[in-house]
């Protein structure tokens, strides 16, 4: 074979390989045969048509297609001999010429990588105090509203009234909003269940008064139509009613709960929950906020097959989501009123960020020679091969051996998790 190598840009190096007359011959009497073992011919057994048969039977594209697969480990192979590449993905694959056959080969390599002061890189470790009881009585009255008992009242509604009212919705251009146009709606005032604003302008309304009142909603509002516009509500009191809530009693929570436990031993409970929820959120903050640096200190130049893989795989996850949902994309994409092609440039853009971190913690992993010991690898590798096993997935013993595939992925992991568990700290 004739091998020619050429340095691309972004890691990449690219091979034209001609492939010799005699080599192509043989190449495509295997595909013929291979061909032929699905093609029926009066007269013949299946499988033992002459290949002169099978040629004038078959497509061109398919018995093209057929031999370059056959030769592709040998060109493969080949390539990498010659120019030395060490990829990362799969090669691409494309046919040059059909006269000599002539297959280029891209192989990615690792992009250069520059994290800039790794040394520097360091998150802010905020004290998380335990809960206050503030916050303990504000989750249990939330318990407690579920058996609320609600009595209508005849005066102005205050904090912790209900208000039953109905909403006529228009936007800035004086168009009907039907998310927000409501015949029946029940508020808790109080509960954080509306925006501020909304909410001030209910409370001190009557039974059977009228409001017009213009809202401003934010950006992030869960109602994709209304984001950052100012919407007109008509407002209709219908009733205000006055809550009481049970009592925390150990017979509450024996029948609500079916907890035995005392209503002290119960907030204690609480407390130890709501503070563990705030050492969460704060893990999860110091977490961001690495992240977030060494994405913003990490520079390289990602080539468009590394990308491009990164998005199939993030494509592949979604349609997987969506069918344990018993949905489909085509559906996914019409219920979020998205596009094709903004979805794929949505996700190239989180892909940009996905990898440049993955390289940014890998460098960052370097310069401060954090690395598994022999003993935490081999003992998640056992650990990964028993969970395998219980699911009927059995790896090859090369795979956990140093350089295989089970053995980096652990490693890799391993070396992560101690990366940041040294960075983030302990609560």
């Amino acid at each position: 074979m004739e091998i020619t190598v050429e340095k691309l840009k972004q890691s990449r190096i690219k091979t034209t390989v001609v492939i010799p007359p005699d080599i192509l011959k043989h190449a495509e009497e295997q595909a013929l045969t291979r061909l032929g073992k699905s093609i029926d011919i009066k007269g013949f057994r299946q499988g033992k048509v002459p290949l002169p048969l099978i040629r004038e039977r078959v497509k061109a594209e398919d018995l093209l297609e057929e031999t370059v697969r056959i030769l592709l480990p040998e060109i493969v192979s080949a390539s990498l001999e010659k120019s030395g590449a060490k990829p990362i993905l799969r090669p691409s694959v494309s046919i040059a010429s059909h006269d000599p056959l002539t297959i280029t080969l891209t192989f990615v390599e690792r992009p250069t990588v520059f994290l800039r002061k790794p040394e520097k890189i360091a998150v802010e470790q905020k004290p998380v105090a335990e809960a206050e009881t503030a916050d303990v009585e504000q989750f249990i009255r939330k318990i407690l509203l579920q058996d609320r008992m609600e009595n209508p009242v005849d005066r102005a509604a205050a904090r912790g009234d209900t208000i039953r009212l109905s909403l006529a919705a228009k936007d800035d251009t004086g168009k009907q909003v039907d998310e927000l146009t409501v015949g029946h709606l029940s508020i808790l005032l109080g509960s954080e269940d509306l925006l501020p604003e909304l909410e001030g302008h209910l409370l001190g309304m009557k039974k059977e008064e009228k409001k017009t009142v213009t809202v401003a909603f934010p950006l992030n509002h869960d109602i994709t139509t209304v984001r950052g516009r100012k919407i007109t509500l008509e407002i209709t009191a219908k009733e205000v009613a006055e809550v009481k809530l049970p009592e925390l009693t150990a017979e509450f929570l024996k029948t609500r709960l079916g907890a035995e436990r005392t209503p002290e031993t119960f907030r204690a409970d609480v407390r130890e929950m709501l503070t563990r929820q705030r050492k969460t959120e704060e893990m999860k903050r110091r977490e961001e906020e690495l992240y977030r640096k060494v994405r913003e200190a990490t520079t390289t130049d990602l080539a468009p097959e590394l990308i491009d893989t990164e998005v199939q795989g993030m494509l592949k996850d979604l349609i997987e989501r969506l069918k344990k949902q018993e949905s489909t994309l085509e559906q996914w994409l019409k219920s979020t009123k998205k596009e094709w092609k903004d979805l794929v440039e949505e996700m190239r853009k989180i892909a940009v960020d996905r990898i440049t971190l993955r390289f940014g913690m890998q460098e960052l992993a370097k310069s401060r020679k954090t690395e598994p010991t022999d003993e935490e690898i081999s003992a998640a590798i056992k650990e990964a091969e028993k969970s395998g096993a219980h699911a009927g997935h059995h790896h090859p013993a090369e795979d956990a051996k140093p350089g295989g595939a089970l053995y980096e992925e652990i490693r890799f992991e391993l070396q992560m998790q101690k990366l940041v568990r040294g960075i983030v700290g302990e609560i």
